[in-house]
């Protein structure tokens, strides 16, 4: 770089600040007079009167505006330019590449002007590239990372670091490619952060996935400059870090499900089971402390409440101790080849007291030859559970219809009924795998929504889906889909 130092001091402030070097001006007893503002963002200043303030209370600042040493270098004609570490505001070290010129005014007053250039970065570029080029690269060898020298067109001029074994097998012969190494997408990846490191002189980076000899690796490449049609390419392997990354959010995740888990569990505890609880205690005491006074029909009623609470909270209990299985994984998934038709007919039984009081039919539409791949457990609770929800919301005097359709590779059972029906909103939150809601039957049932998701996971445990069909007012429809059972299936082992 060549500067006519004649011309600064005829600059206005303005043209100096947009100046791409530093410029400075300081006195013969070293105290900065100008610096534009190039110098002043070098050092970490603001201001000329917070750099004066800095120079005046650090001796490192002190030293590198020494008139002396500044006199010395200007006055030494085997230099051009002296290069020197600066220490910035926030005691950085910086390599400085200084040109000098003393000025003389007429009063006998001596000043230095002088203009700088950072090289820092392209002192460590040269520094690496003198390595690269030395058989002795001290440095290079305590670096894990592999060197590349590659053109702007991607072809690999040179390379360190052990790269071509790693990566080629063999030593790495002249006119090598990137294309030649890697594949497409990451070629192109390389050539356009080539490109833009040519023209801004700015370093890039990216990440990539490489199939290294049938191991697949995470590399990280960093371009910088090389020279003017040159880049230097310098690889990481990355895939330890990436696999600790997958691995915290696969833990976080975790965690969060745990205490999602946890907050739902003592919601239940806290809220859904012990008002039941409340209720029946109110019921059995009213029973027990007015015995004598209460007429048939009063005692009837009490004792109804209690039956509903009790057979409301065993459900729960039920539904409660089979969720809390599946979240430890303590629950066993033993498939079979079972007849739907059975399991229905079993449920309807059961569930047949609770549907006369509300006087619904539970009608039973499956072909009884038909055969699924299930858990029978499982099966029964999912059903138990979808037709228990169809008696909350039918109305009086309503009917329950349970069919089956035969497909190719699956059965689809659905449960349907014409009751209330779903709203839009809520029907968007039901499939929602991780969220529960819950409702007011139309005899004023409660519920947890605990029903509900222990079908989700059910379903999801023998790699069905599970989905809703609902207009409000008319009812609504839930279907869940099975592995059909045949001789193949019939063989593989429980999950």
């Amino acid at each position: 770089m060549h500067t006519n130092f004649s011309h600064i001091e005829k600059c206005s402030a303005k043209t100096l600040d947009n100046f791409g070097f530093g410029v400075f001006r300081v006195d013969s007893s070293g105290n900065p007079v100008y610096a534009n503002m190039f110098m002043l963002k070098l050092l970490g200043f603001e201001s000329l009167e917070e750099l004066q303030a800095g120079v005046k209370s650090s001796a490192a600042l002190q030293k590198c505006f020494d008139p002396q040493r500044l006199s010395d270098f200007i006055k030494d004609s085997q230099k051009t330019f002296y290069e020197y570490r600066w220490t910035t505001k926030d005691n950085r070290k910086i390599l400085l590449r200084e040109f000098g010129h003393e000025v003389s005014k007429n009063e006998g007053t001596i000043f230095y002007d002088c203009v700088i250039e950072d090289i820092s970065e392209k002192s460590l570029i040269d520094k690496l590239f003198q390595d690269i080029k030395s058989s002795d690269y001290s440095i290079l060898k305590a670096i894990p990372d592999y060197i590349l020298i590659v053109t702007r067109y991607g072809e690999i001029v040179e390379s360190k670091n052990n790269f071509d074994q790693v990566f080629l097998g063999k030593p790495l012969s002249s006119s090598v490619l990137l294309k030649d190494i890697f594949d497409e997408e990451v070629v192109n990846a390389c050539l356009t952060n080539i490109a833009s490191t040519l023209q801004s002189g700015e370093s890039h980076s990216f990440d990539f996935i490489h199939n290294l000899f049938g191991v697949e690796k995470y590399f990280e490449a960093r371009f910088t400059i090389r020279g003017h049609d040159q880049a230097l390419i310098i690889l990481r392997d990355i895939t330890q870090q990436k696999i600790a990354e997958s691995q915290v959010l696969k833990f976080t995740e975790e965690l969060k499900q745990l205490n999602s888990t946890k907050d739902k569990f003592f919601s239940i505890i806290g809220h859904d089971l012990r008002s039941p609880i409340n209720g029946l205690l109110s019921y059995a005491e009213i029973l027990y402390e007015e015995y004598d006074v209460l007429s048939k029909e009063e005692v009837k009623e009490f004792a109804g409440h209690i039956s509903e609470i009790a057979r409301t909270t065993n459900s729960l209990l039920n539904n409660l101790l089979e969720w809390s299985r599946i979240q430890s994984g303590k629950i066993a998934y033993e498939p079979q080849e079972l007849l739907p038709y059975i399991t229905v007919d079993k449920i309807s039984r059961l569930l047949n007291a609770v549907a006369s009081n509300k006087q619904i039919r539970i009608i039973n539409q499956i072909e009884p030859e038909l055969v699924c791949f299930a858990d029978s457990n499982m099966l029964q609770s999912i059903i138990l559970n979808l037709v228990s929800n169809a008696i909350k919301f039918s109305n009086a005097g309503g009917i329950i219809e349970i069919s089956a359709v035969n497909y190719n590779e699956y059965v689809k059972i659905s449960v349907k009924d014409y009751g209330v029906g779903i709203k839009e909103e809520h029907l968007k939150m039901l499939c929602d795998s991780n969220c529960t809601i819950t409702t007011l039957g139309t005899a004023k049932e409660k519920g947890t929504g605990l029903g509900l998701m222990l079908c989700k996971e059910f379903v999801k445990m023998h790699k069905g889906n599970i989905w809703v069909e609902s207009d409000v007012g008319n009812g609504a429809v839930f279907s869940f889909t099975l592995q059909k059972f045949d001789d193949n299936i019939k063989e593989r082992k429980p999950l």
